[in-house]
């Protein structure tokens, strides 16, 4: 869990800062982690075991999913985000995955961080609240325009 899907599975020490574990019908998590933990560079990187179940297996799917929004971990990156893409992935939800399906999940796109495109987004908002202060234009060279700016926010607001 503690490792990091956008950087080659590479460990993620550090310190949890906050966790919230979910819970609800069908969901189970099996955990040895708590707010305030140490995660060591030398650790076992399964700090938790989600599990979920259903009457089929499109209901445990389903519940996994819920339960994957609700987990939230900070401090340190975790697995979640990848599990949450396989979770969306055709080839999974129509059963269609074999031994090779990580290896070939790993090659398409839409590997990006999305801690790099929610920093670039707040960094493009900043920016433009400072334009807008300054009166600096939105034509200068090598500058978007506003209004592509703040389209880009809110498709980011709509997200969370």
């Amino acid at each position: 869990m503690a490792e990091d899907p956008f950087n080659d599975f590479m460990p993620s020490p550090g310190k949890i800062v906050y966790l919230h574990t979910p819970a609800g019908l069908g969901v189970r998590d099996d955990s040895g982690i708590y707010e305030g933990y140490e995660v060591p560079l030398d650790y076992d990187p399964l700090l938790s075991k989600l599990i979920t179940w259903g009457k089929t297996r499109e209901e445990a799917i389903l519940r996994m999913r819920r339960a994957l929004s609700e987990y939230q971990v900070y401090g340190i990156k975790t697995t979640i985000p990848f599990f949450q893409r396989i979770l969306l992935h055709p080839r999974f939800l129509a059963g269609a995955y074999n031994t090779h399906f990580i290896a070939e999940l790993e090659k398409e796109p839409g590997q990006e961080d999305p801690a790099e495109e929610i920093a670039a987004l707040i960094a493009a908002g900043i920016k433009s609240g400072r334009d807008a202060q300054t009166g600096a234009s939105p034509h200068s060279k090598g500058e978007e325009k506003n209004w592509r700016i703040q389209g880009r926010l809110e498709n980011f607001a709509k997200r969370l």
